[in-house]
């Protein structure tokens, strides 16, 4: 056999083994991706979520295997050396702009190469030196470039899987299953590769010393010691300090944090038994690397908070081979502090429920960065502290009425989704990011709602001002017709279109000016005109009234929404009135009809939006004094859940008391989108709070409250043993 066959054959061999040892971790990658997108969608509260999580499905389901396929026929390039991995990828054109999301894979697929780059790079380096013996090419200056590395396959599974179409949170799923299936068996496929080299004469003579025992000893005790925390007391490295990110402010909340870790030590010793926990400074800790691991199989746990710190350890024991290890006390107290937060926020009824179960999905990478970092729980300020108040506060006006879309949903579900899917990785969390995304979606909605807002509150106000305006119109002339009752013509005269006249004076120029005044004067010297003996008691005074009175109507009514026509017939039938008078006849028998156009703008027929009325609305039960100066004092900016009508099926409203009127008292309520909600009297809401339809929102920040009732709740708990053997 010719030496150019014997190559061929074995690299026939190599190709076998590589597709061989690739496609069982593959084919268990989808089946568990498969598993994990189905449970996802069967445990997501919001349609979004799970609809996303179906389609998903149905698209692997439908294109797995041509994924399998497509990845498993393109690694036979890797077996040439001299192939980089990205050279597919290269642009060869001018420059351009990463997109958003392309640039958030190539993040993610980085974080999974970089864990595995120092522990493979000495037999990945054997396997290259030998292919490119056997190819009679040059070995590759940067071996972690090559098309067989870590990163030349994470790029195939790339490629193979961008034509599936899916939506970028699912390929980042797909992309930490593939490390810890695919990437994870990389280094026996190297070794099996080397060995069928070397069993076929390819520089036998090599060894892979540098991978010995003895070297990923050390390698493991260098991992542990970057996210080591440090002892209480200690000071930990200024380079280990992570920079506040910029705007942050101190939030006030490391006390309240320092306060909680010495309430939890002072109810463990009031609370365990020494004996029933044996001693414990000889068990052996679990270190940061296995209960890191450990909280990389726990990613996706929604469970109980509280119940989350057994599971941690059970993982963690199975991780590191250790049955007997416990967490250190310093773990111990920061797993119990952000379980009793997160346990707080799953039950935290000022959250509308959708939300509560997105933030619990935080419990993980919260509890994942406090153990890394302890500047979490101690520091002034720290950006996922931060986030939780964030995301409460751009939610806390949520319902499912004012977000028919469910784009605010969808966008905290993307949110939380990236920070929960974020393991696999040695690279923080990036909760600064976060941040700067939510408050840039938050501020453009804020723009729009607060136009909206205002257009409520101006056509709230317009509305009680005309409201105001025609009741003291009304009042006005009810008091001139009472000095003498006019024939049904003048009547409805002064009722229908003279009264929207002094309406709308009163709103434009005030009751005191003198306009108003000269048109109510108008009616009162109609009034007076209508009188038989007027002509008779005083005739100058009828002849000025025939000579100015059609005059000032004409130009009054010009204001009003007549017709030009309907103004001019008015106009001539006022003057032929007066004329009747100056003579002393008897008026004819049409003005002591009812004229139906007059009738119509009567306003004791139109105007149906008066003051009693509108609090008849709103019928005033007996609600507690207490209550009902509370809820008149709520400053604006206060949310208030609303229970929907009997027997409806709708979801509660949250409404945001915007304005109250100065002129009623009455409250204005809209939605987080600005549009307008609902209307109460300080009286009605407080009888409605009473009944329980309605319910007062607590909107300060979440972890504030969440801290402080914490913190009363342990106080008790600490203080109740001493409470009670004084008693004794």
């Amino acid at each position: 056999m010719s030496e150019t066959e014997a190559s061929a054959m074995l690299l026939g061999r190599l190709r076998e083994a590589l597709q061989e040892h690739l496609a069982q971790p593959l084919h268990d990658l989808f089946d568990e991706l498969d598993a994990h997108l189905f449970d996802l969608a069967e445990r997501s509260r919001n349609s979004v979520q799970a609809e996303l999580y179906f389609d998903a499905l149905r698209l692997l389901r439908s294109e797995r295997v041509q994924v399998e396929t497509g990845f498993l026929e393109a690694t036979d390039v890797t077996l040439n050396p001299s192939l980089p991995a990205d050279g597919a990828e290269r642009p060869s054109g001018p420059l351009r702009l990463v997109d958003k999301d392309e640039l958030e894979e190539t993040l993610t697929l980085e974080n999974l190469v970089q864990r595995l780059s120092e522990r493979l790079a000495r037999p990945l380096q054997l396997l290259l030196t030998r292919l490119a013996r056997l190819t009679g090419t040059s070995a590759p200056e940067r071996p972690q470039d090559s098309a067989i590395s870590p990163r030349g396959l994470s790029r195939l599974f790339r490629a193979a899987l961008a034509p599936v179409g899916f939506h970028v949170e699912i390929r980042l799923i797909a992309f930490g299953l593939f490390g810890q299936h695919v990437l994870r068996s990389l280094a026996a496929l190297y070794s099996r590769l080397n060995r069928i080299l070397a069993e076929g004469g390819i520089l036998p003579e090599l060894s892979e010393s540098d991978s010995s025992p003895q070297l990923r000893a050390v390698r493991s005790a260098r991992r542990s010691a970057r996210h080591r925390i440090p002892e209480p007391g200690s000071l930990a490295p200024a380079a280990a300090q992570p920079a506040p990110p910029p705007g942050t402010v101190p939030d006030g909340y490391d006390e309240r944090l320092g306060e909680l870790h010495r309430l939890l030590r002072a109810r463990e010793a009031t609370t365990s038994d020494p004996a029933e926990h044996g001693d414990s400074s000889t068990a052996q800790p679990l270190d940061v690397t296995a209960i890191d691991l450990a909280l990389d199989r726990l990613w996706t746990f929604e469970g109980d908070p509280l119940a989350f710190k057994a599971y941690l350890v059970t993982s963690a024991r199975r991780v590191s081979g250790q049955d007997a290890a416990t967490l250190t006390r310093e773990h111990e107290d920061t797993v119990d502090l952000v379980s009793l937060l997160f346990a707080r926020v799953r039950t935290d009824r000022n959250l509308p429920p959708p939300i509560r179960h997105l933030l619990v999905r935080l419990h993980v990478p919260f509890l994942r960065t406090a153990l890394r970092d302890p500047s979490l729980l101690h520091a002034p300020s720290h950006p996922a502290r931060e986030l939780l108040d964030e995301l409460a506060g751009a939610t806390i006006g949520w319902c499912s009425s004012a977000d028919a879309g469910e784009a605010l949903l969808k966008q905290v579900a993307l949110i939380v989704e990236k920070l929960a899917s974020h393991h696999e990785s040695d690279q923080p969390i990036e909760f600064s990011a976060a941040v700067e995304t939510l408050r840039q979606h938050v501020e453009a909605h804020l723009r729009r709602a607060d136009l909206v807002e205002q257009r409520a509150v101006e056509t709230v106000l317009g509305r009680e001002r005309l409201s105001l305006a025609r009741n003291r119109v009304a009042a006005l002339l009810e008091q001139v017709l009472e000095q003498h009752e006019p024939i049904p013509w003048v009547r409805q005269l002064l009722r229908g279109p003279w009264s929207n006249h002094l309406a709308l004076l009163w709103l434009r120029q005030s009751e005191t000016s003198a306009a108003f005044r000269e048109a109510l004067a108008f009616a009162e010297e109609l009034v007076w005109a209508d009188d038989p003996n007027a002509s008779r008691t005083d005739p100058l005074r009828l002849e000025r009234a025939r000579d100015t009175l059609p005059e000032m109507l004409r130009q009054g009514l010009a204001g009003v929404t007549l017709y030009d026509s309907e103004i001019v017939s008015l106009t001539v039938r006022l003057r032929e009135f007066l004329d009747i008078q100056m003579r002393g006849d008897e008026p004819p028998d049409v003005l002591y009809e009812i004229d139906p156009s007059l009738a119509q703008a009567d306003f004791r027929n139109q105007w149906r939006e008066s003051l009693e009325e509108t609090r008849a609305s709103h019928p005033e039960r007996d609600p507690d004094a207490d209550l009902s100066a509370h809820v008149g004092a709520l400053p604006n900016d206060s949310w208030v859940e609303f229970s929907p009508d009997a027997g409806g099926e709708d979801d509660p409203d949250r409404g945001k008391l915007c304005w109250t009127s100065p002129y009623t008292g009455q409250s204005l309520f809209v939605n987080r989108n600005g549009t307008r909600l609902r209307e109460y009297t300080p009286e009605a809401l407080a009888a409605e709070i009473q009944s329980g339809r309605a319910f007062l929102i607590d909107g300060g920040r979440l972890l504030e409250r969440t801290l402080r009732s914490l913190v009363d709740e342990l106080q008790q708990a600490v203080e109740l043993p001493s409470r009670l053997s004084s008693n004794d």
